[in-house]
């Protein structure tokens, strides 16, 4: 989307995920700070945004819903269904909702506010505070391609995106949307392990947090995909192959993919 259309964004909920996006449309310039209006049920967190980037508070999600061409969705699931009831009057069919709230599909959107409106699904992941995130986007049965361009403007802003298929958006919410925190808890393991075996933390968690950068950037720039890259550096009987054969004798690969399966049957939970 070019700069001469612009568009004024609505973002009700400024969390973590909501904050992120905030900041990055306006650190990558798609959109002026008075374009961009918010409202939270935490007003500190508004202000801080509002002192630091110079957005518009809205105070209120009417408000805030009435003066957006594109409107946000960043609340708490549990507090969607009253979100979209006290905003569904402010609502018009030109207006572009984008919910990123996790487990909740589009036509359920649809059928609470009533209409016809122009509603995106979009499951972004924390990666997005630094503008290194991957979201996936569906659109309801009333979006348009207009719609569409004002998603990827916004999420374009905090990292990478592209479409799929709304079926797909639970499993996308239990691999990527919730994948940074599998990646934190495994690295708070492996900084355990450095301090069981004599390192002071802080020399651990910097051999860990750069081993994993790393890996990340070679996994994405080499021709070998993950699993090769993986045998290329476990010898037979070496240190890589003790610990990867640990791993495999106690079920570690069935036990990420149970995990991760339990957390796609939760984003479903929280649709219902």
């Amino acid at each position: 989307m070019t700069q001469d259309m612009q568009f004024a964004v609505g973002v009700i909920g400024v969390g973590n995920m909501g904050s992120a996006l905030v900041r990055g449309i306006i650190d990558q310039g798609t959109e002026s700070a008075k374009s961009v209006i918010i409202c939270d049920l935490d007003q500190g967190r508004v202000d801080l945004l509002c002192d630091d980037l110079g957005v518009v508070d809205g105070g209120n999600a009417v408000h805030v819903a009435s003066s957006s061409d594109l409107v946000i969705l960043a609340a708490k699931p549990q507090n969607l269904t009253a979100l979209l009831d006290e905003i569904s009057s402010s609502i018009s069919a030109n207006q572009t909702i984008m919910s990123i709230v996790a487990g909740v599909t589009t036509e359920s959107i649809e059928e609470r506010l009533g209409g016809s409106p122009s509603v995106i699904r979009v499951m972004p992941n924390l990666p997005a505070l630094v503008g290194e995130g991957i979201s996936v986007f569906c659109g309801g049965s009333h979006a348009a391609e207009l719609d569409f361009e004002r998603v990827k403007a916004v999420l374009g802003a905090v990292g990478v995106c592209f479409k799929g298929p709304e079926e797909l958006m639970d499993p996308v919410t239990a691999l990527s949307g919730t994948g940074p925190a599998y990646v934190f808890h495994t690295m708070e393991a492996m900084i355990q392990s450095g301090v069981e075996m004599g390192m002071p933390s802080e020399m651990a968690e910097q051999l860990v947090l750069q081993t994993v950068l790393g890996a990340a950037i070679l996994a994405m720039e080499s021709d070998l995909d993950p699993t090769a890259l993986r045998e290329a550096v476990t010898s037979r009987g070496g240190t890589t192959d003790a610990a990867i054969s640990h791993l495999e004798k106690n079920h570690y690969t069935r036990l990420v993919v149970e995990a991760i399966l339990a957390a796609m049957d939760r984003s479903r939970d929280l649709g219902r």
